[in-house]
């Protein structure tokens, strides 16, 4: 009997630490390798790259990682999840990067079109950048693994937590130290107490959201990830072309407005959480790949390759999913249970 605890607790915790690791990685690949913002390049070769993975495993991973525990281990669900993923974007943008504030962020001029003086920003490029962060950096990465492991259970003890914490605010030094190396940019005091403080309020209402005391069984996947990936699309697109064709105001109301239509969207329709993540997956395919198209063939491939690999666990993720929610029972029947991301 006491081998047999024994070897089911270790089963269980070599489930968890997989899992954790699996969202550690997939949190960047997702958030700025899909997305087609590192390519190999004259300039960047393979250890280049491996090097940013690592600074931005430390702070995406761990930020996935920690919301994702926090959300779960407090009993609660989805919409915690996502605003601490706000959370989460109004710190990288507001305090570490500071994207939010710097006019010439990376050389880009993000900032001028729908500029707010009194606040230092570019509103559509705020509203979109923070998008980013909840739905791809945050959200789409723990669906997917929620699909590959099925569940609603912590995966992690509170050392692990200790340690995942200081990974963290060292993935945090890190990109600190890379934007400053590379813009020498520093906002305001105001923009960076007003960042923190919004940051901080935000995760108040987090974790004043109520428990979810009965998760919903799986839903049909193909409606969710549709519907995500026309308004992703049309999002991304919004985004991309407003600046050249509609006034700054006009593109920040229709981001808005197809915000707000998905949210209306997935909750009344009660559209699969695995199957929105999925149509995520596919709107940052195409979005990589356009930006692959204009470095050059090798970006090409590259992206090529990791579309390839994101599909591959998307795909997996809906697999695991249906021999989890649909296996058979001790006396042969079918049973369902209700395991819901």
């Amino acid at each position: 009997m006491w081998s047999g605890w024994a070897r089911r607790t270790l089963m269980i915790m070599r489930r968890h630490l997989v899992a954790v690791f699996a969202l550690a990685l997939l949190s960047p690949f997702v958030a700025e390798f899909l997305l087609g913002d590192q390519y190999l390049t004259p300039d960047q070769g393979v250890g280049s790259q491996f090097g940013m993975f690592v600074v931005l495993g430390l702070w995406y991973g761990s930020g996935a990682v920690l919301i994702r525990e926090v959300a779960r281990r407090t009993g609660r669900g989805w919409p915690t999840i996502l605003l601490l993923g706000l959370a989460f974007g109004l710190i990288e943008e507001g305090l570490l990067t500071q994207s939010l504030f710097n006019p010439h962020y990376l050389g880009l001029d993000l900032l001028s079109y729908g500029h707010v003086g009194w606040l230092g920003i570019g509103l559509p490029w705020t509203v979109f950048v923070l998008t980013l962060h909840v739905v791809w950096s945050i959200a789409t990465p723990i669906a997917l693994v929620e699909g590959l492991w099925p569940g609603r259970e912590p995966w992690s003890g509170r050392v692990a937590l200790g340690v995942t914490t200081g990974l963290l605010v060292l993935g945090a030094l890190a990109i600190t130290g890379v934007s400053w190396s590379s813009s020498g940019f520093l906002a305001g005091p105001g923009q960076l107490v007003g960042s923190a403080v919004l940051a901080v309020v935000v995760v108040l209402v987090a974790l004043r959201r109520p428990r979810v005391e009965e998760p919903r069984p799986p839903r049909p996947v193909l409606p969710a990830a549709a519907v995500s990936l026309v308004l992703a699309t049309i999002f991304q697109l919004v985004q991309h072309v407003g600046p050249s064709t509609l006034p700054a105001w006009t593109t920040t109301a229709i981001l808005l407005v197809l915000l707000a239509g998905a949210v209306v969207a997935a909750t009344r329709w009660r559209l699969d959480v695995l199957g929105l993540a999925i149509g995520a997956v596919l709107t940052y395919a195409w979005v990589g790949l356009a930006n692959a198209l204009r470095v050059g063939p090798t970006a090409v491939i590259e992206q090529a390759v990791i579309i390839a690999v994101a599909l591959a666990v998307a795909a997996l993720a809906v697999h695991r999913r249906r021999r989890v929610a649909v296996r058979p029972s001790a006396g042969g029947a079918v049973r369902a249970t209700t395991h819901r991301a």
